[in-house]
């Protein structure tokens, strides 16, 4: 009797070029993941001067998937004198997996909106309905850290970290006056300002509601460049979304009096005398290093994340400091606050000074307890591994719906 061969479903990885080298270490653990769950896995790297021969190891592989970050691996080829996904024209499923509110992306999103070969999974449920509401298929995965890029845990040397960049709002805010009319300047910044006040807002939602509340020529004018110039509106969008960032960033290390801040990242503008600036940390490897070097992390979210947590949430509890974060509706879901995690509202000052005062300076046991138990859970329950499961579980439900379209159609025919 011949034996019959089974094949593995292939899945090729593009890992483009990322300056923080997070794709790399997500890439790795999803394609583990998979490998264990009996997919076969290739990582091609792609780059602007390789897309050929990239397009060539595909034809050549004959994946059921490929997968991406944020549309960045995303190849388009001619067919008929017009540029279409390669996804659609090889005729896989092409998943990208969204680790920033796709709205950032939306230049890379709109030309592949009409495409019915391509999946998007997304970190937030809250990106996860705005792509749903535009007809398209969307899964929820949450983020996760790589064991493997965590290091033992470390004596501490460092109070407080603060993970950037930050910027002082006042050099955006002048930056604006030169570039728009009064209106618009007073729209922006009135927008930053309230998604700055109420961080689980969607900015989606923040700007329907303040349009509403405008004048009736400012209100008509302002959706009918939505309209018109649809991606404009989102890059307008994500650079309030980016005010309100730095505007809190700022707000919190300009708040903290007694202690030293030592800020990751670059910082555009000019802090007090206790806050210190690491402006070369910016590699998820250096981040985590460092804060597995601090006693307290103090994270501050961008507003593009508005119900869940981000990566360097998870990367930061795992590295073993104590991690501030602020509340979030999700939050909860995966971490017990002022048990695994310690939360705090970003206009709360006082709060936020207080909470750090309290640990570095009367509850020291309490705060090394919080930060072991956060570490644990990170490792347990909010791997890569794990987040590599739920993927794996989305291609298989693909595969058999695939099949059972395939026996559907075979029974007709006969």
């Amino acid at each position: 009797m011949e034996e019959v061969k089974i094949t593995k479903p292939r899945v090729v990885f593009l890992k483009t070029p990322d300056p923080r080298q997070m794709s790399e270490s997500i890439l790795e653990g999803l394609a583990k993941s998979l490998s264990a769950r009996n997919f076969e896995v290739k990582i091609i790297e792609l780059t602007a001067e390789n897309v050929q021969d990239v397009i060539n190891q595909i034809i050549e592989y004959k994946p059921l998937f490929t997968f991406d970050l944020n549309l960045d691996g995303m190849i388009y080829a001619e067919r008929e004198g017009q540029q279409q996904p390669f996804c659609d024209i090889l005729g896989n499923i092409h998943i990208s997996w969204f680790i920033d509110d796709p709205m950032i992306h939306f230049t890379k999103l709109k030309p592949v909106l009409q495409s019915n070969q391509i999946l998007y999974a997304t970190i937030d449920i809250e990106h996860t309905q705005w792509l749903r509401s535009a007809g398209k298929n969307v899964a929820f995965i949450p983020p996760g850290v790589n064991p493997s890029k965590i290091p033992p845990l470390k004596e501490k040397e460092f109070e407080i970290a603060f993970v950037g960049p930050v910027t002082d709002p006042n050099i955006i805010e002048s930056q604006w006056q030169e570039r728009f009319d009064p209106n618009l300047l007073g729209f922006a910044v009135e927008l930053g300002r309230m998604i700055y006040r109420n961080p689980d807002m969607p900015i989606r939602f923040a700007v329907g509601y303040l349009i509403s509340q405008l004048n009736p020529d400012f209100q008509a004018a302002l959706i009918q460049f939505q309209q018109e110039n649809e991606t404009d509106f989102m890059a307008l969008l994500t650079e309030i979304g980016l005010y309100a960032m730095y505007l809190r960033r700022w707000s919190i290390i300009d708040s903290i009096e007694n202690y030293e801040v030592n800020v990751l990242g670059p910082v555009i503008g000019e802090p007090k005398e206790n806050v210190v600036v690491y402006e070369d940390v910016v590699s998820q490897k250096d981040i985590i290093d460092f804060l597995s070097r601090s006693k307290i992390a103090l994270l501050s979210q961008p507003p593009f994340i508005p119900s869940g947590l981000g990566f360097t949430v998870f990367d930061s509890v795992a590295s073993g400091s104590l991690t501030f974060v602020e509340d979030r509706l999700s939050s909860k879901s995966f971490f017990t606050p002022e048990k695994e995690i310690i939360t705090y509202h970003p206009i709360d000052f006082i709060e936020i000074e207080g909470k750090v005062a309290y640990y570095l300076e009367e509850a020291q046991e309490e705060m090394k307890e919080i930060a072991r138990a956060g570490r644990e859970r990170a490792l347990k329950e909010h791997t890569i591994y794990q987040r590599g499961e739920i993927l794996a579980s989305i291609m298989e439900d693909i595969i058999k719906q695939s099949l059972q379209e395939e026996q559907k159609t075979d029974k007709q025919e006969e």
